[in-house]
């Protein structure tokens, strides 16, 4: 129910944007850079506090890289603040993004605990054993 209310605010808060923000298309167009900018960085602290990345996809993420990127370049060309500034933001989210999942899924050097516990164990039984030995030869 929680995640049907977000959606119908954030439709209706779209429509309300468009009705009265069309007048001012500057205006318009800096909101929807700055919310859109600012959803990336939503996705990024979720990132972050969940560690967990295994959903997304690296190339969709490349591709958004690349994309904003090549956006930040063409505000640079024609002198557009707003839209270097947002994709700039936008870019270094994305590779933030990107980052982390490399960085969350990299190989562990303890893939398998349990086994590495029960090798620990062996060798604890085996020094115990070997001391045992030794102290059975000694009474002998």
């Amino acid at each position: 129910m929680r995640d049907f209310i977000i959606i119908l605010i954030t439709v209706v808060l779209a429509i309300l944007a468009i009705l009265f923000l069309s007048q001012y298309p500057l205006v318009l167009g800096g909101v929807a850079a700055w919310i859109t900018t600012g959803s990336f960085l939503l996705q990024v602290i979720h990132i972050i506090k969940s560690r967990e990345t295994k959903a997304l996809s690296i190339w969709m993420w490349s591709a958004l890289f690349l994309g904003v990127s090549c956006w930040f370049g063409y505000g640079l060309r024609v002198g557009d603040i707003p839209v270097m500034v947002a994709n700039g933001i936008t870019a270094l989210l994305a590779l933030s993004v990107i980052s982390l999942k490399i960085w969350n899924e990299r190989p562990s050097l303890n893939q398998n605990p349990i086994k590495i516990r029960k090798a620990k164990n062996i060798v604890f039984r085996f020094k115990i054993n070997k001391i045992m030995k030794i102290k059975e030869k000694g009474k002998h």
